[in-house]
């Protein structure tokens, strides 16, 4: 029985094996830039000025919070597509803050039910059942229609 194992020193079995390490260093600076991308990104964000603060956000009073919104409907600032909406055609239904930390302010969205469903424009096979108004100082500055599929 004549077997040959190669030798650790052998030139012909390295050489067999050359190839494949030429092939590895590539693909292993591209796994090792991968890896660095994400701390990469993360070290070019926005750092807050001021680190994050323990002391608790100040929230107003959400029914104060709904007066100010029906001021503004009344005003005639909550518009869907062309069509502005009375009071008397919305329920409000929940108020969401949303606190930044960069800025350190606080969004509040009104979410409201329509008390009557609205055609969308230009679709027959939806209709809206709802509305949220972004506030800011008193004023809707965005305003965001929730459409659904009718039954």
């Amino acid at each position: 029985m004549n077997t040959r194992l190669p030798c650790v020193g052998n030139r012909t079995s390295r050489s067999s094996r050359q190839p494949f390490r030429c092939l590895m260093q590539p693909v292993f600076a591209v796994l090792l830039l991968c890896a660095a991308a994400p701390d990469a990104v993360q070290a070019s964000l926005p750092v807050p000025k001021h680190p994050i603060s323990l002391d608790r956000p100040e929230f107003e009073n959400p029914d104060t919070l709904v007066d100010r919104y029906l001021e503004a409907v009344e005003r005639g600032e909550l518009k869907l597509f062309g069509l502005t909406l009375a009071r008397a055609m919305i329920v409000p239904a929940r108020i969401e803050y949303v606190y930044d930390l960069f800025s350190r302010t606080t969004r509040i969205k009104v979410y409201s039910n329509l008390k009557e469903p609205l055609p969308v424009p230009g679709q027959s096979d939806c209709q809206i059942l709802g509305v949220s108004a972004v506030m800011e100082d008193g004023q809707i500055t965005g305003i965001e229609s929730h459409v659904w599929m009718k039954p």
